[in-house]
């Protein structure tokens, strides 16, 4: 058996940018991103082709408040071995791998990192689903979530959300509704 690590491998991250190469696609003059983060291979693909095709692009990373490994390690300036509490966002929780390739990538390309709480991502996961008739997990609502919380900064732009995922139980979206 092969371990493939589902941020902190290459072409997992180059797969990752296939969603970016979509976007600019059919928004080429997008100016800014919304991408939660977990160990980072969702926003370092997408973050790359997104900054490639316009470097003054405005890159925001959201995570959940109660597991912000990869934005408190950016802020300290190396990886940082930082216990996770409980979130919604069971996508992007956890820690970042020593040595990930995604940090320097995160480092590089992220603008600004947007911390919400649960109650912010559950919020934004209610309205989400109300207004698309759509199920969302918790890493989608973590984006949706930080582009409330920023809304009055991105005034007059064009802005992509990447609303990563509808895997979630029946019990989280009873605890969520």
């Amino acid at each position: 058996m092969y371990y493939v690590s589902p941020y902190n491998d290459p072409t997992i991250i180059a797969g990752q940018g296939t969603c970016g190469v979509e976007i600019v696609a059919q928004l080429p003059d997008i100016d800014t991103a919304f991408i939660a983060v977990g160990g980072g291979g969702l926003i370092s693909g997408v973050g790359s082709v997104l900054k490639g095709h316009n470097p003054r692009l405005r890159l925001f990373g959201c995570q959940p408040a109660a597991s912000a490994v990869m934005a408190r390690s950016i802020e300290a300036g190396r990886i940082l071995d930082l216990p996770s509490d409980a979130t919604l966002s069971d996508g992007t929780a956890g820690g970042v791998e020593p040595d990930a390739i995604t940090f320097e990538l995160c480092r590089e390309l992220v603008d600004e990192f947007v911390l919400v709480s649960e109650e912010q991502i559950a919020a934004a996961m209610r309205a989400y689903m109300t207004a698309e008739s759509d199920r969302i997990e918790g890493a989608a609502g973590v984006a949706i979530a930080a582009l409330e919380a920023r809304k009055q900064a991105i005034v007059k732009r064009k802005i992509v959300v990447i609303i990563c995922g509808g895997n979630v139980s029946q019990a989280t979206l009873d605890a969520v509704i």
